[in-house]
């Protein structure tokens, strides 16, 4: 298990008393923690576009805009729809505990609070989020490469379509070949047989048709090496993927 540094967390607190916050913010730093601070809603939202946080520490009581809807917002925005957010009040009612986690708070902490606890806290959120969001990365790639899977089957599965579609018309070709090589010959021949001094015009027609017939049975086994060629390189593909 990967172990992260409290170096690396950065936490944002949101709180509209200057003591608090210096009082929260002197605790996180004693402990080792990058920290930012916010003295109102509006304030914490345009600071999580700048530097989304790792944490946030939001009290509910706020003027203007209070800690719920705080929170409300930051869940509608991409880059804190996940970050876990602690709620911090002097309130302990049932009530507004109830509604830290129906507006999407992670957890709730009462003032005042003891450090140990606090910190506690803080590492166990930041660790549950840290593991999500590699477990959320790994599905995307699994996804990703999913997809990319069932679209190279496509490709497959249609270039096997145009090599069956190609393997039947080219034994159509050689079903015809025979016949359509020997009538011109067997003309050209006859005409040699019956007259030593034939035309060779004539002759030299029916060498063409036998030329066109041969021709076009090259080129249908080109094509049908295009086609496996094709096939060949997507499979190298899927296996390096």
């Amino acid at each position: 298990m990967e172990y992260i540094r409290n170096e690396e967390i950065q936490v944002l607190i949101v709180d509209d008393n200057k003591n608090n916050l210096e009082i929260i913010a002197h605790v996180l730093r004693k402990a080792g923690f990058q920290v930012m601070m916010a003295s109102d809603g509006p304030l914490a939202i345009e600071l999580t576009k700048e530097t989304p946080p790792d944490i946030i520490l939001l009290d509910i009581m706020m003027p203007g805009m209070d800690g719920f809807e705080v929170c409300k917002i930051l869940r509608k925005m991409d880059k804190t729809s996940t970050v876990p957010i602690i709620f911090l009040s002097a309130k302990d009612e049932d009530s507004n505990i109830e509604t830290g986690f129906e507006v999407g708070g992670t957890d709730y902490i009462t003032k005042p609070f003891h450090e140990r606890i606090l910190i506690a806290r803080v590492r166990i959120h930041i660790e549950n989020g840290f593991y999500l969001r590699n477990l959320q990365h790994s599905n995307d790639i699994l996804r990703e490469k999913t997809e990319l899977l069932i679209e190279v089957k496509k490709n497959l599965e249609k270039k096997n379509r145009q090599l069956d579609l190609q393997i039947q018309q080219n034994l159509h070709l050689l079903a015809t070949v025979n016949d359509e090589i020997r009538n011109p010959l067997t003309v050209a021949l006859s005409l040699l047989d019956m007259d030593k001094h034939a035309k060779s015009e004539m002759i030299v027609q029916e060498l063409y048709k036998i030329d066109n017939v041969i021709n076009n049975l090259e080129r249908g086994v080109l094509e049908s090496d295009k086609i496996r060629e094709y096939l060949k390189k997507y499979l190298e593909c899927n296996e390096l993927t």
